[in-house]
């Protein structure tokens, strides 16, 4: 972390503002990809002092977090650097004059998480021992089933010729019942091992989404002090609604792009996007469900605050139009009406 720091000042220093910034955003990300809270908190201040100074790149960073599939490939691409990082991190903790003061931070973080960790060693611990239970189980039916034992016997040398010849071959309806007795154990042996994959399943969903709420609020801080590249995220977002199985996500970017669309400070953007953003906004309302909200209409009275601005109503008042038609003429678009009546309030409004 210290060479990237070092590498980021260099690089502010030659005049490279933005890769500057770019190299400090994937700082935090990978501070806010482990489970602390301090570590969080901290981000979210350091964040906050470059922020203003980020670039479309830097933001790309972060929306391509909140976009990542919430899957074991997923859990793979986010965090298949963490070890590395942290391995890194720990050799730069041996440097003399910062043992004190790293400790001390770390000791603030354990307080933080300790009651957490002590829950989840304790998940381990009974989860550990349940699987040896669950194995003792199925070693104690198959040697009950077959007449053996896996403790080792005295003279089993000697024994096993008279074993041998004493031992009467077993006739077809034995082996049947055999083969239905060793059915039921596998499949209990199967059942479980599915149900422990399960679980690992939906935990790495919930690392996945924890660290997307952590991007989210970052976002909301680009909102805040960074509004001129604000527009660049609510197509990704957008995007990211489609994507995510997660209530809590989905909730965290429906409150994210509404604070944008409430925005009073309008972003500087060149006219030429404007209109085209639009578009795609009102394509992605064709897409949306009911947990969506009313989103596409406050983004597009935004998109068209702007334009105003630049005196681009007629073009605005073409894609309304032409949202419509395809509206009328297809009656399973999903775009709701309300989008056209805010759109006639907020014309209302403004009126000459």
């Amino acid at each position: 972390m210290l060479e990237e720091l070092q590498r980021s000042y260099e690089m502010r220093v030659d005049g490279m503002e933005g890769e500057s910034t770019d190299i400090l955003v994937e700082i935090i990300l990978g501070l806010l990809s482990k489970p602390s809270a301090l570590q969080r908190k901290l981000s979210e201040q350091f964040f906050g002092s470059f922020v203003k100074r980020m670039t479309g790149t830097g933001l790309k960073l972060l929306l391509d977090v909140v976009l990542t599939a919430e899957s074991s490939s997923g859990a793979k691409e986010l965090f298949e650097n963490q070890e590395e990082e942290i391995e890194e991190e720990e050799g730069e903790e041996e440097h003399e004059g910062e043992e004190e003061e790293e400790a001390e931070e770390r000791q603030e973080d354990n307080q933080e998480e300790e009651e957490e960790e002590d829950e989840e060693d304790v998940e381990m611990d009974d989860e550990q021992d349940s699987v040896n239970e669950a194995d003792e189980k199925l070693d104690a039916s198959l040697a009950a089933l077959l007449g053996t034992s896996k403790e080792p016997q005295e003279n089993d040398e000697d024994q096993e010729g008279e074993y041998s010849s004493e031992e009467e071959p077993m006739n077809d309806d034995e082996m049947m019942a055999m083969d239905d007795q060793l059915v039921t154990i596998f499949r209990e042996r199967f059942s479980r091992e599915n149900r422990s994959t399960k679980k690992e399943a939906k935990e790495t969903k919930q690392q996945i989404t924890t660290f997307k709420c952590k991007v989210i609020d970052l976002l909301e801080i680009v909102v805040k002090e960074n509004i001129d590249i604000s527009l660049e995220m609510i197509l990704p977002l957008l995007q990211g609604l489609r994507l995510t199985k997660n209530d809590t996500v989905h909730s965290k970017i429906i409150a994210l792009l509404g604070k944008l669309a409430k925005s009073k400070q309008l972003p500087n953007v060149p006219e030429d996007k404007l209109v085209p953003l639009l578009r795609k906004i009102h394509d992605d309302a064709a897409k949306s469900t009911g947990r969506d909200g009313n989103i596409h209409s406050q983004l597009s009275i935004l998109i068209a605050r702007i334009a105003r601005t630049k005196g681009l109503e007629d073009q605005i008042i073409e894609v309304y139009c032409e949202t419509m038609r395809k509206w009328i003429r297809n009656g399973k678009s999903k775009v709701r009406a309300r989008l056209f009546a805010d759109w006639v309030n907020w014309c209302q409004s403004i009126r000459r």
